[in-house]
């Protein structure tokens, strides 16, 4: 028999702890807007925020062009913020500054992102992962590979990572192939015998046979692991404290560059705050959660729930974005089969849809690892042609802020507005008579 005051009492305790779990939720982001309002009264507040980097969502080979131009300051014939970048992270790698004399600085060469070498003396190779590219299969072993047949042995080659977030387990993230030097690592990257179906991985990384995967070069992660940096928001200090006091004040454009530069980083790192404003957000924090009566332990205690509280809101809201994002691509999908009609072919394996351009789907999705729903042109197995088609109309669109990651997908960009840039892409292809 079921005991009915028993099962009211559970489900009255049940409502009390829902009550209570959202009264919780509401109170964090209640002190969320709080903070908000610190912030904007503060005399610390952040300078006002105009940054053209993040204007024009510049992507990682413009930041990388940015990179390189900086590093190519000189002074009295010397690469000195160069030096300076060079003397300031890689001695602890094992880089000795006997080596470094006049250096050759590179962006966007040999599919590098940035390169600062000396003949037979050393190489630095910086991979840009700002805006959260994914590394392409065998990428990093690639380039190893590519500096070794230009003489520099491994002792003498650098690699420096530049992150999208601040993340001590950034390789548990990353692929092993990255690390992986297959035989045919010359041929384009669909066409190696170890490719797995996507545009990013290999069989090894699937545990899927493959002869050519028992011949790879495997262990470069563990040889280059002594002289591999992962450069984060120790790049932006280094600009603050070494480069922009060291410059004299009559390079205005060079120091613009670098603030700007700098700031973008500490947007990508959430460094936008300065201590004084940090703190005056902890003294607010501390004078709403405790009372003088308070003690250590239970100040402890009270922080610990509400950071849980705060990962718990993180999360819904982080989930309520994914939603939202596919939302809004269904509310694309709806808009754009009023002009487009029974072309809109729904993508079946993601949250996305497209048409059908000479075998090139054109369309708009939103994944797990892009923040914002993006536009795109992608085709399996992509012909010299069709990567044609799709620049004509990238061209004839005027789009700026273009991806060209080189594989399945030709061309990508994330826009708040894809749907628009997408009827622009129709447009041009009916003009074109890439449409019948």
């Amino acid at each position: 028999m079921v005991n009915f005051q028993n099962t009211q009492e559970t489900l009255d305790l049940y409502k009390r702890y829902e009550k209570a779990d959202k009264e919780e939720k509401t109170s964090v982001l209640a002190l969320a807007k709080q903070i908000n309002e610190l912030i904007e009264k503060s005399v610390n507040k952040p300078p006002y925020q105009i940054n053209l980097l993040d204007i024009f969502n510049f992507y990682e080979p413009l930041t990388s062009q940015l990179i390189s131009e900086i590093l190519k300051y000189k002074k009295d014939q010397d690469f000195v913020l160069c030096r300076s970048f060079i003397e300031h992270f890689l001695p602890p790698y094992g880089f000795d500054m006997s080596w470094y004399d006049s250096p050759e600085i590179t962006a966007e060469s040999n599919k590098i992102d940035v390169c600062i070498q000396e003949r037979g003396k050393y190489s630095i190779i910086i991979e840009n992962k700002l805006k959260g590219a994914r590394f392409q299969r065998n990428q990093i072993a690639r380039y190893i590979a590519k500096m070794r047949n230009e003489g520099y042995s491994d002792n003498r080659i650098f690699i420096i990572i530049l992150p999208q977030m601040i993340d001590k387990q950034f390789f548990k993230h990353v692929n092993k192939s990255v690390w992986c030097l297959p035989k045919d690592w010359m041929k384009p990257n669909q066409e190696r015998s170890c490719a797995y179906s996507d545009a990013i991985s290999c069989k090894c990384d699937h545990d899927f046979p493959c002869e050519m995967c028992r011949d790879c070069e495997k262990d470069l992660r563990e040889k280059f692991k002594s002289r591999t940096i992962i450069l984060d928001s120790k790049l932006a200090e280094w600009l603050e404290n070494d480069c922009i006091p060291f410059i004299p004040s009559k390079e205005i454009v060079l120091h613009s560059a670098i603030i700007q530069f700098m700031d973008f980083l500490n947007g990508i790192y959430n460094n936008r705050l300065n201590n004084k404003l940090i703190m005056e957000i902890e003294q607010f924090l501390r004078n709403q959660l405790f009372s003088e009566q308070t003690s250590a332990l239970e100040r402890w205690n009270i922080v610990e729930n509400k950071k849980k509280e705060i990962v718990e809101v993180s999360e819904g809201i982080n989930k309520l974005q994914k939603e939202v994002g596919k939302e809004l691509i269904n509310e694309w999908k709806n808009r754009l089969k009023s002009k487009w009609g029974e072309r809109v072919k729904d993508d079946i394996d993601s949250d996305g849809f497209y048409i059908d351009i000479c075998g090139v789907w054109c369309g708009c999705w939103k994944d797990n690892e892009e923040e914002e729903p993006y536009w795109g042109f992608w085709c399996e197995n992509v012909s010299d042609e069709q990567k044609k088609i799709v620049r004509s109309i990238l061209e004839r669109t005027n789009v700026s802020n273009v991806q060209y990651p080189g594989t399945c997908w030709i061309a990508y960009g994330c826009d708040l507005h894809a749907d628009i840039q997408c009827d622009n892409f129709y447009q041009v292809a009916l003009e074109q008579k890439y449409i019948s």
